[in-house]
């Protein structure tokens, strides 16, 4: 789910339990009831208020935008364990 968190991008991955036989057969997002979908995006914009922060949450996107953000996180934080590494 794409988010703007006091202007800088704060991207959520939202997952569910692969033990939970209640929600472990969902594979997209969209396969989520609607209003599960409204809860969830009413949380992240109004958890950040009672800080007095202004969040923007956008459209929630598929699991592959997820799988490729996990992907990108890793490899960034493969690079910093590397340059770490080397000094």
């Amino acid at each position: 789910m794409p988010m703007i968190d006091q202007g800088e991008k704060d991207d959520k991955i939202i997952a569910v339990c692969a033990d939970d036989p209640e929600v472990r057969h969902y594979t997209d997002i969209n396969q989520l009831p609607p209003h599960r979908l409204a809860e969830i995006r009413r949380f992240f914009e109004d958890y950040k208020k009672n800080e007095c922060k202004e969040v923007a949450v956008d459209d929630f996107l598929p699991s592959k935008n997820a799988h490729d953000a996990i992907q990108h996180s890793m490899d960034l934080y493969a690079e910093y364990i590397l340059q770490t590494l080397r000094r």
